[in-house]
């Protein structure tokens, strides 16, 4: 089994640190890119560091599911981020809105959005590609459409996007999923294709 190796720096190790994040080298993959958004965004470190976070669970899943695809391993286990994350914002919802008012009322706009809690960064994310996922294996659109509207419902408080920018966001990783099959044939031979090139 390949094994991708992501090296980042370490902000607190205060050195270069090799991390086995399989399931980095798997959303690469898949062409899955961090969209550009106002309300809440995050950059490719943080998707490395949520990845090295359920690396061992994914490589778990692919043990104990050896007939199932990497999407579909990756699929479940987005499921059950999605789960897990949404429980968590409802419960810390009214403290992080409070959080949130407390930064915009000593920064300003440009400057509040960019401190936002990491479970708000996470959710945001997961979200992104969760869809993305469900795009890839041409899932029903109509049940990703209500899993972003319920998202957006949670995450809406939390930052500067409405409801339905949330919702229209999401859906639109649902359909670069579904687009980026189209165009890139058979899922498997793609990331197969790509660790060989790594590997090179």
């Amino acid at each position: 089994m390949a094994t991708f190796v992501f090296i980042r720096y370490g902000e607190f190790f205060g050195g270069v640190m090799a991390i086995s994040n399989v399931l980095y080298g798997v959303i690469q993959g898949m062409g899955f890119c961090i969209p550009v958004a106002k309300g809440v965004c995050c950059d490719e470190s943080f998707l490395a560091k949520v990845c090295e976070e359920n690396t061992a669970l994914f490589e778990r899943s692919k043990l104990k599911y050896p007939a199932h695809s990497d999407l579909q391993l990756l699929l479940g286990l987005l499921t059950l981020r999605h789960e897990v994350l949404l429980k968590q914002l409802l419960v810390q919802q009214d403290s992080l809105v409070a959080m949130q008012q407390v930064i915009e009322g000593s920064l300003n706009s440009e400057h509040a959005n960019a401190f936002k809690s990491p479970l708000v960064m996470e959710f945001w994310l997961t979200m992104h590609l969760w869809l993305y996922a469900q795009g890839q294996l041409k899932m029903d659109f109509s049940l990703a459409n209500d899993y972003a509207m319920e998202a957006a419902e949670a995450l809406s408080p939390l930052c500067s996007s409405s409801k339905d920018q949330l919702r229209c966001e999401w859906t639109r990783s649902f359909y670069c999923g579904s687009e980026f099959l189209t165009k890139n044939g058979n899922k498997g031979s793609r990331i197969g294709a790509w660790f060989a090139n790594l590997l090179k």
